[in-house]
């Protein structure tokens, strides 16, 4: 007789729907010790059929299964001993020991993922579940794998030997080749830079070769470039002009404007070269009991013509918030019929929808303006975005549409209405044709089309699998791509997935990670068993504190409870804040002396910037010599997988950390589950970041630039700011903008504390509040 295994659950659920009376009686015929149904004579047989119609078959299955763990734990406890270097936990056991269908293994960072997938693979062997040769392991990248199969190797020896530890891509193009018998070649520029050079020679010939094209790219980067928040709301202004006094945002020409929309008018007037004036006073003196002064929005004085920019919607009718505003539309309105003053009108819904650029072109060549398009006119302001940044989030957005078989039709259709998305998915249709075209003449494939094809060949049967145990390492940054793959090995009978990964620390999406593949597992998979694996060895408890709560601020994240075994420290979390960025170096240094100074016995410490330009700021620190202190840079993406004693983390700046250059929203027409929480991923890597520290993480920022991250923590109040002498600096957080900070003022009424941001953000608070 077959000895006893875990009670999956598409066996469970096949056999309840066959016959559930008889599946249980069989369950408890096979193996007593776990079932607790009697078994013997006919009578005790045909109680247990009549006892089985009342049960509860996966209630049964999941107390069979913690019985049979148990079983199992003391049956192998040598094996669960010995096959890391420490003894596996009760959780890193019972993920090994839970043979269901398919396993979600959620990891803390720290908590020995890999450990969990080394003895999988051991116990599948040991058990007969499955041959090494018969056991495939998947990671993101060549390092990861390369670590994984030295990890399989040093500890299971043949075994692990024998185990195939591979990259996606790498396995995809395995399967095209054995299931064409000719292998597939990718160009040399896709594999050394992922394309980004061959997608901007693409962009220049199109520019060079299509007026429309050209047109419409310089359009998308100097108008379209930022994302419009919904109609009748306003993302909070960041500029005040101080030769006006208006609060607001800045044009390419410099001056600051009140709405967004009016920053892309005037950057469209810019780009055309047309000339005009911001709320220039009406000509005629029409302020009264009721009114003040008129400024329209925009004056053209080559051709003496006024323009008001209308906030209307579709319906023709303002935010319901907006009181007062349509007698006041319908005032200005009467106020240049009185006078006889020509005026252009548009409105929200028109510049959204893009008639409304249509119909100001025809205005001012109607009134006798030439345009003069320039897209690379000296921007005096905000700068456009460049073209090498638009190239990159092409890339980006083609990687995600190509992982989930999104063709140029489908895109138009989940554009809808907006301009934006509209102008962007025509670019990217030209583009990616292009693309494909270059492909094709080449007789060559990209990594999409590498999984992709792969997949297809999996799913038509042209190659198939031979794998009982398919294991995945990092599954939170898995593409769609990727997980139809997976997904595409699991329709060979009797095959078993064990997917190990962090949803805190999904920071690829630029790369094509979707993190609905871990958060919606089921979704994408089948139902499925879920390990957690809550016990950190690496971070104190006092940083997993303040690493967790903040990134569970976002909802879509997957609640942990994570606990650590590894030693407290007093304030493992601490910040220090220097007047400016060439104070960074001499402040690391210094706390790095510090350290050093005080240490026993060696020890690391990880310098971690948001990009690789940092680590030109702390050069003096890196270069100077420590007696016992080992010092590195990395960017914080680089970090993954790493840890060290000592971290610091650089740049916790307003425009530094969470990076303002996030990934576009635009990206989300082109995935499966889009991610809305402001910063997501920015925050996910943040909590990369510290959470890399074996006893310490310290936070670099600038007096009066910090980032809003530190604000966050500083008014949750688990960290302080401190100067790099050791005073306590913490500074009082705004209420308002939560993102700047008070400092003392002096009004008509005494003293009281104003925002930083002034006039920017308004806040106030009393003097006794903010003790």
């Amino acid at each position: 007789m077959d000895r006893p295994r875990w009670a999956d659950q598409d066996t469970i659920a096949s056999l309840g729907r066959v016959r559930p009376d008889v599946a249980l009686w069989m369950a408890a015929a096979s193996d007593p010790r776990l079932s607790g149904f009697p078994v013997g004579n006919r009578e005790d047989q045909r109680a247990a059929v009549e006892a089985s119609r009342t049960i509860d078959l996966p209630g049964w299955a999941a107390q069979r299964n913690a019985a049979f763990f148990e079983w199992e734990k003391n049956e192998l406890a040598d094996f669960f001993r010995t096959v890391e270097k420490s003894p596996l936990t009760e959780e890193q056991a019972r993920a090994t020991v839970c043979f269901d269908n398919r396993v979600r293994v959620i990891a803390a960072a720290g908590s020995g993922k890999t450990s969990t997938m080394v003895a999988r693979a051991g116990y599948a062997v040991r058990r007969g579940i499955a041959q090494p040769a018969g056991i495939l392991a998947l990671a993101f990248n060549k390092k990861a794998a390369g670590e994984l199969t030295d990890r399989l190797v040093s500890r299971l020896g043949d075994d692990g030997a024998g185990v195939a530890s591979s990259t996606f891509h790498a396995f995809g193009l395995r399967i095209i080749g054995e299931a064409t018998g000719r292998k597939p070649s990718l160009p040399d520029d896709v594999v050394t830079d992922n394309g980004i050079g061959r997608l901007a020679r693409i962009v220049d010939v199109l520019r060079d070769q299509d007026a429309a094209f050209r047109r419409e790219w310089d359009l998308f980067r100097l108008v379209f470039g930022r994302q419009l928040p919904d109609f009748g709301d306003e993302a909070e202004s960041d500029k005040v002009d101080r030769r006006t006094g208006t609060v607001g945002f800045e044009t390419l020409a410099g001056e600051v404007v009140k709405s967004q929309e009016e920053v892309m008018v005037a950057n469209w007037l810019f780009l055309n070269g047309v000339r005009y004036e911001y709320e220039r006073p009406y000509a005629h003196d029409v302020a009264d009991a009721h009114h003040r002064q008129y400024q329209p929005d925009f004056y053209y004085p080559d051709i003496d013509v006024w323009h008001e920019h209308w906030a209307l919607g579709p319906d023709g009718n303002p935010p319901p918030h907006f009181d007062g505003y349509a007698e006041s539309l319908k005032w200005r309105r009467q106020t240049h019929a009185r006078f006889s003053t020509r005026l252009i009108e548009t409105t929200s819904a028109t510049i959204r929808g893009g008639s409304g650029f249509d119909h100001l072109e025809q205005e001012l060549r109607r009134h006798g303006i030439q345009l003069n398009e320039d897209p690379y006119r000296e921007a005096a302001g905000e700068p456009p975005i460049s073209d090498a940044a638009m190239v990159k989030l092409m890339r980006a957005f083609m990687v995600h549409a190509k992982g989930n078989h999104l063709a140029p039709d489908v895109l138009g259709q989940r554009a809808g209405h907006v301009l934006r998305n509209r102008l962007f998915v025509r670019l990217f249709s030209a583009v990616s044709a292009e693309w494909d075209r270059r492909l094709q003449a080449a007789g060559q494939i990209d990594f999409e089309d590498m999984l992709n094809l792969a997949t297809d060949h999996v799913e038509s049967g042209r190659w198939t699998s031979p794998y009982r145990l398919v294991m995945v390492d990092e599954m939170q940054d898995t593409s769609a791509a990727r997980a139809a793959l997976v997904r595409a090995l699991l329709k060979t009978s009797d095959t078993y997935l064990y997917a190990v990964g962090d949803d805190w620390q999904s920071i690829n999406r630029f790369a094509g990670s979707d993190l609905s593949v871990m958060t919606s597992f089921d979704d994408w998979f089948g139902a499925a068993s879920t390990i957690r694996l809550d016990r950190t060895f690496r971070s104190p408890q006092s940083l997993c504190d303040v690493a967790s709560g903040f990134v569970m601020k976002n909802p879509a994240q997957i609640p942990k409870n994570v606990q650590s075994s590894a030693p407290d420290t007093e304030e493992s979390v601490l910040a220090v804040s220097v007047r400016d960025r060439s104070q960074y170096g001499p402040a690391v240094r210094q706390y790095l002396m510090g350290l050093d100074a005080a240490l026993t016995a060696p020890a690391t410490a990880l310098l971690l910037g948001r990009y690789a330009r940092s680590k030109d700021d702390v050069t003096s620190a890196l270069d100077d010599r420590y007696a016992r202190l080992t010092v590195e840079f990395n960017t914080v993406h680089a970090s993954k997988g790493k840890e060290a004693d000592y971290v610091v983390v650089l740049g916790l700046e307003r425009r530094g950390f969470p990076s303002t250059i996030e990934d576009d929203p635009i990206l989300q027409l082109a995935m499966a589950v889009p991610d809305h929480y402001p910063y997501a991923e920015e925050r996910r890597l943040f909590y990369v970041a510290l959470t890399r520290a074996r006893r310490s993480a310290l936070l670099v920022t600038r007096s009066g630039g910090e980032s809003a991250f530190l604000l966050e923590l500083v008014r949750d109040r688990v960290v302080k700011i401190r100067s790099a002498t050791g005073d306590d600096i913490t500074p009082v957080v705004c209420p308002k903008c939560l993102k700047r900070t008070m400092k003392e003022r002096k009004g008509r009424y005494g003293q009281f504390f104003g925002c930083t941001g002034y006039p920017v953000c308004a806040g106030t608070m009393k003097l006794a509040e903010g003790a």
